[in-house]
């Protein structure tokens, strides 16, 4: 699961704004997998911005954002991967995504409240943006995490976030509830009832560094228990990141080349992911780019004998290799062919697989 929104791309304008979306896939399995098959799949987003000045506060504003969700279910019928070779790839739901208040509290400070996708504000990963895999937008040792997920794409959850900015340093925290939407109804439009297990607390720093690099740290932890895979009771689950990106030549205007790295850790105990290793370079301009990265998660010692209890021996880690262009045809067109291989799906639940994709932006401001 992943959010496809960086964080202050849903601000707001001087004046009130609507906007509409629509990210789709044609998506198949060349080559191994659970079968082949082709998958159409898609993600309509009408977004909705109050203008500035909301109640007469200066800076404050308001963002709401209803999308509807069709054709998942690639990964789990067709590929067969645990990382998700689509970051659109998701049950069958229309409801709110996000909706929000922020405002400027002073001294740098602003604070956010509301159904917020965390990863807006948390492990975003920009160089990243670029590519399909949901890896690539939010990974998987904390996308995996929690009962539902922490309040990512496809299903948020209430949350408060406040972040203190400065020109060369930015520390934000925040608490979400723990189980975004309702797991065993994931079609449903309205979030589902507050404090059934507990909040996630989330922290981030990041720093810039030097010229044209950033380094962000991050962690999070959830306050309920959970059962261990090893089924000796209950654990807690907690984790955290270290990400650095960097323009290595030229800038975005005449193609800049950006590289970036990320790796994390989580509470093997009582996740299936106990680390993660990603990164890659993307070479271009906002009309035309090019990119290459991979992912590689790593299962936990205790999933690993899990597995092999219930008769399903794994491999240690799935990884996948992406390699991606963009270009954009006009303002409200742009065009991305993809191809990914994935070794070792579902830590060897299938066969590699080899899925070629396209994905069409449609944009109407």
């Amino acid at each position: 699961m992943i959010a496809l929104v960086a964080p202050g791309a849903a601000r707001a304008d001087d004046a009130p704004s609507a906007d509409l979306r629509y990210t789709t896939d044609i998506i198949g399995v060349a080559a191994g997998g659970e079968r082949r098959g082709v998958r159409w799949m898609g993600r309509l987003d009408l977004d909705l911005d109050s203008g500035t000045d909301l109640f007469g506060v200066a800076g404050a504003h308001a963002h709401a954002d209803i999308f509807l969700l069709h054709g998942g279910g690639f990964s789990a019928r067709e590929a067969g991967d645990a990382q998700v070779v689509s970051n659109i790839d998701a049950p069958y739901a229309i409801r709110p995504f996000e909706a929000w208040v922020e405002a400027p509290l002073g001294g740098g400070v602003r604070a956010k409240a509301g159904l917020i996708d965390l990863n807006s504000e948390f492990d975003v990963q920009s160089v990243g943006a670029l590519f399909l895999n949901s890896s690539f937008g939010i990974a998987p040792d904390y996308s995996q995490s929690g009962l539902n997920g922490p309040s990512i794409f496809p299903v948020t959850s209430p949350g408060v976030v406040v972040a203190i900015e400065r020109p060369r340093w930015t520390i934000r925290a925040a608490m979400f509830d723990a189980v975004p939407g309702n797991p065993d109804h994931p079609h449903r439009t309205l979030p589902g009832p507050v404090g059934r297990g507990g909040a996630l607390l989330s922290a981030e720093g990041e720093v810039k560094v030097g010229d044209g690099g950033e380094l962000q740290l991050g962690a999070w932890y959830y306050t309920d228990r959970f059962a261990r895979l090893d089924g000796t009771g209950r654990g807690r689950s907690a984790g955290g990141y270290v990400q650095y990106e960097q323009v290595l030549a030229g800038n975005e205007k005449t193609g800049g080349l950006r590289g970036w790295l990320r790796a994390g850790h989580a509470a093997a105990e009582v996740n299936d992911i106990g680390m993660y290793v990603g990164g890659g370079f993307s070479w271009g301009t906002d009309d035309l780019s090019y990119g290459i990265a991979v992912a590689h998660a790593r299962l936990g010692d205790p999933a690993l004998r899990a597995f092999a209890a219930e008769s399903m021996p794994r491999r240690r880690a799935e990884t996948a290799i992406e390699v991606t262009a963009t270009r954009r045809l006009s303002k409200w067109l742009q065009v991305q062919p993809d191809v990914q291989y994935v070794r070792h799906p579902s830590w060897g639940a299938a066969a590699d697989a080899l899925v070629l994709g396209l994905r069409l932006h449609f944009a109407v401001k």
